[in-house]
């Protein structure tokens, strides 16, 4: 395999936040046999220059969602043509997440009458699935759901923002950054993610902590010098985290996997992301997401008899 880099020129707009600033280096280039390339022409319904039911647009938009690359930057003609060589542009990993979301989208759309149905559905399923399980090992462990990742992300989520117990003015502009997160998820800027759902849990938590202070400075967790709890503007999201547990206003899946945010959050210095050489995934900001929206469930669902919210 030869080594490949590319850069990914600077557009604008938020859909490319993170691309406009990242060098996205890959370590090698997949390697993609002639067995499995005919397999995969067959399986993507490539004659013709076509990608299943793609228009150029929605095609260009999954690529997107499933690696975080917009295809046409990387090369210019059919859908065909532009996916045969990203499966010899892309790494291992990235060809392989890509892969497998796309013969996932066929088997979804078949069941939902998007994409006719023919006398080899079944063979070609069987065909895929073997397809998907000789490509998951080339997945990074970065890029793969742990037990744990899976049935948080699994967890079903619905709050009301107006019952967390801080002000309306704060509310409304959570509400404003959990629109931005979802803005930023669906264009692959998966690190302004991270760090816009970091950031909100932790002025959330802190306004939290500020309009109840016994409840807070009264936990064994909470942070002290000289024997004495030091003040809000100290703590940090790590503290505000296990005194929110300690007292019972975020469940066990919540705290753990907001600390996981708090360390990606780190990652908002770039000399921090180039000494780790740390890049965010989708399941990065799958989790992340995941995080802040189940952490509002929890603030919102009053366990620890908190009052309502306070006006200002």
């Amino acid at each position: 395999m030869t080594p490949a880099s590319r850069q990914i020129q600077a557009p604008s707009g938020v859909e490319d936040l993170i691309r406009a600033t990242t060098k996205w280096q890959a370590e090698s280039v997949a390697n993609v046999d002639n067995a499995l390339k005919l397999k995969l022409e067959h399986l993507l319904g490539m004659s013709g220059g076509y990608v299943l039911n793609y228009s150029n647009a929605s095609f260009a938009a999954f690529v997107r969602d499933s690696i975080g690359v917009d295809p046409y930057e990387l090369h210019n003609g059919s859908k065909a043509q532009v996916l045969r060589h990203l499966w010899f542009a892309l790494s291992d990993s990235e060809f392989a997440q890509l892969t497998i979301d796309m013969l996932e989208y066929r088997r979804l759309a078949e069941d939902l009458g998007h994409l006719e149905r023919s006398n080899r559905t079944e063979a070609d399923r069987q065909l895929s699935e073997d397809v998907i399980g000789q490509l998951r090992a080339l997945l990074e462990p970065a890029g793969r759901l742990t037990g744990d990742e899976a049935a948080f992300l699994a967890r079903v989520v619905e709050f009301d923002l107006s019952q967390v117990a801080v002000t309306v003015d704060l509310q409304s502009v959570v509400a404003d950054r959990l629109e931005e997160v979802e803005t930023c998820y669906e264009n692959g800027a998966y690190l302004a993610v991270v760090i816009l759902c970091g950031s909100t849990l932790e002025g959330l938590l802190y306004e939290v902590a500020k309009s109840h202070p016994a409840d807070y400075n009264r936990t064994s967790a909470a942070p002290r010098h000289d024997g004495k709890v030091r003040p809000f503007p100290e703590w940090t999201l790590s503290d505000l985290l296990n005194c929110s547990r300690e007292i019972g206003l975020l469940g066990e899946d919540v705290t753990k996997f907001g600390h996981a945010v708090r360390e990606f959050r780190n990652y908002i210095h770039p000399q921090q992301q180039v000494k780790e050489d740390f890049r965010p995934r989708r399941v990065t900001a799958q989790v992340a997401r995941q995080v802040l929206r189940a952490a509002i469930d929890d603030l919102a669902s009053q366990k620890t008899g908190f009052p309502p919210a306070p006006r200002s």
